[in-house]
């Protein structure tokens, strides 16, 4: 298959478009096509459904039928009974990149592929986050809007802002065994609310936003859903609050307190917003001497429990990547996988829980030496319930 129609099938290894030195070579056995011809229909899928992302992303290209699996009810109904092991996938986003693909980290490989990215309706685009399998751009066509994207059923939505606001979008899903929606967290530079956006209703809501909050306007740091609610962390002195999404209201006590001494603090949950962990910074006068990731313990007095910290030359290496200027470090999630980020800093550091080591992801080959910022990670869980 030529490079172009490889593009257009699905994920492309850097090491088959030449950037890894060789290609792998590969064998493989035909049969014959009289044999396919009378496999029952529903055995087929019952196969196809066994198969990696990758490989089924592949596949979708070749004919109608393999295109339509992913909207069938009952090939998703096997593909999510199936699926025992469930792959992190990571995504880098840099300003220099072709708007053509996004680099895919694939943690079970430990590779790099090329994701191909089609937006028709905008010639230039930014992501801006991701959740629960679904991608969320600023597109320059129509000015001031956002498109929500389903990589793997290829459907999309353009979504006016509001107003005029040049902070980033924060999209917000629970991961679910059936179809489901998501919300839009959208803050205004130039006024003390923000708006939500409901994917059930189609409308944008307005709230007010709470005055420790307001210098976070243009921070690097997300709000985290946790439950039922969306977490910040407040400028120092810090704390957590709370926004209610049932309710539409602020809560200030929804936390344990934090632990002293934290020079910056960045608040990550799991999937679908089932645990809650807290990585910081320890150290006095704005410099860090050591990280440490804490997980908040539910009972009857809540803790935050220290569960990992990070070996002490990998933490010199850290905090002269981040030269003590906390304000570029963000924090993402993704299957166990606890990653620090820092936009000035193109490799990733992250804490795989179930193992309780530390990592540094290997260095995307697609990357120059002489760029040396705007380095955006994101965490791609794919969700073929996530509607748009």
């Amino acid at each position: 298959m030529a490079p172009y129609n490889r593009e257009r099938a699905g994920l492309i290894r850097f090491s088959e478009m030449g950037l890894a030195g060789r290609t792998r070579a590969t064998a493989a056995m035909e049969m014959s096509p009289a044999i396919w011809s009378r496999l029952p229909e529903h055995l087929l899928d019952r196969i196809l459904a066994l198969l990696p992302l990758h490989s089924l992303l592949s596949l979708r290209s070749t004919c109608k039928r393999f295109h339509s699996l992913l909207l069938s009810p009952s090939f998703l109904s096997q593909l999510h009974l199936r699926r025992q092991r469930t792959t992190a996938y990571f995504l880098l986003s840099h300003p220099q990149f072709s708007h053509s693909f996004l680099p895919l980290y694939d943690s079970t490989f430990d590779s790099w592929r090329k994701l191909p990215i089609t937006i028709t309706s905008s010639s230039s685009y930014q992501l801006l986050s991701s959740s629960s399998g679904l991608l969320c751009f600023a597109i320059s066509q129509p000015s001031s809007s956002l498109l929500v994207y389903n990589l793997l059923t290829l459907s999309s939505k353009i979504i006016a802002c509001p107003n005029q606001s040049s902070c980033p979008a924060s999209l917000i899903s629970y991961p679910s065994p059936s179809p489901h929606g998501y919300k839009i967290y959208l803050p205004r530079s130039s006024s003390a609310s923000f708006f939500l956006y409901d994917s059930d209703s189609g409308s944008w809501t307005g709230f007010p936003l709470l005055e420790p909050l307001l210098a976070l306007t243009n921070s690097h740091q997300d709000p985290v859903l946790f439950k039922e609610f969306l977490y910040f962390i407040t400028p120092e002195p810090f704390r957590v609050v709370g926004f209610n999404l049932n309710e539409g209201r602020w809560e200030t006590e929804v936390t344990p307190e934090l632990p002293h001494e934290l020079a910056f603090v960045r608040l990550v949950s799991s999937d679908g917003g089932k645990r809650l962990f807290l990585v910081g910074g320890v150290g006095r006068d704005g410099i860090s001497r050591s990280l440490k990731v804490w997980e908040m313990v539910e009972g009857e007095q809540r803790r935050w429990e220290e569960i990992g910290r990070l070996p002490e030359l990998m933490c010199r290496k850290f905090v002269s990547v981040c030269y003590h200027n906390y304000s570029h470090v963000y924090c993402i999630w993704n299957h166990g996988i606890l990653c620090v980020c820092c936009t000035t800093w193109p490799e990733v550091l992250f804490y795989n829980l179930g193992r309780g080591t530390w990592h540094w992801l290997p260095k995307c080959p697609l990357l120059q030496e002489k760029w040396s910022c705007g380095f955006r990670w994101f965490s791609f869980a794919p969700d073929l319930y996530a509607m748009v």
